[in-house]
């Protein structure tokens, strides 16, 4: 295996534009490190400047049928990982923009789709809760609270005491309330 290590820059483009690989891992060890810090200065994120650092040797090995045209080859690296630098930070900036403008929509929708949620399933257990009552208290419960009568109405249409409808309405409540404390999460 030739070692590459003692080659011009220039006779390493020739090679890696035929596709020489050992020219190419030459130039990448050459450069890895100085195309990352270079990218960690503008992202502060050793991350992002890693895969900047992989995307601009990437693109040096696609573009590689070019690279002899290059007359400053380290200039060329360090452009090309400053456009990609930012160009990525844009995208994030965009990103964060569209994000920030949607999150309020984003929240009242969640919060309005988790309450109707909420809601129908209450409105669930209530209607299980209403139907576990006896007939009579179940008929009175809805005449009551549902049709909103008064109480005075459902005596006279049933032939029964205000009182007895009170009692009901108590006693209809009162299981309707240990029905749902049971049935719900704390």
């Amino acid at each position: 295996m030739q070692d590459f290590s003692t080659f011009p820059e220039e006779e390493l483009l020739v090679l890696l534009k035929n596709g020489n690989r050992c020219a190419f891992k030459q130039l990448y060890v050459a450069y890895y490190h100085k195309i990352f810090v270079y990218a960690l200065k503008f992202t502060k994120s050793s991350d992002l400047a890693e895969d900047i650092a992989q995307d601009v040797f990437i693109k040096i090995w696609e573009n590689r049928q070019s690279l002899t045209e290059v007359k400053f080859f380290r200039g060329y690296l360090f452009t090309i990982c400053k456009n990609l630098t930012l160009n990525i930070l844009a995208r994030a900036t965009t990103e964060a923009r569209i994000k920030d403008s949607l999150h309020p929509g984003y929240t009242a929708f969640h919060s309005d789709t988790e309450n109707k949620t909420l809601s129908d399933e209450y409105e669930r257990l209530l209607e299980r809760a209403i139907d576990g009552l006896p007939p009579q208290r179940k008929l009175i419960f809805q005449l009551c609270k549902i049709e909103h009568l008064r109480y005075e109405e459902v005596a006279c249409r049933l032939g029964i005491s205000t009182g007895t409808v009170n009692d009901h309405i108590v006693k209809a409540t009162r299981a309707i309330r240990k029905y749902l404390l049971k049935k719900t999460p704390c």
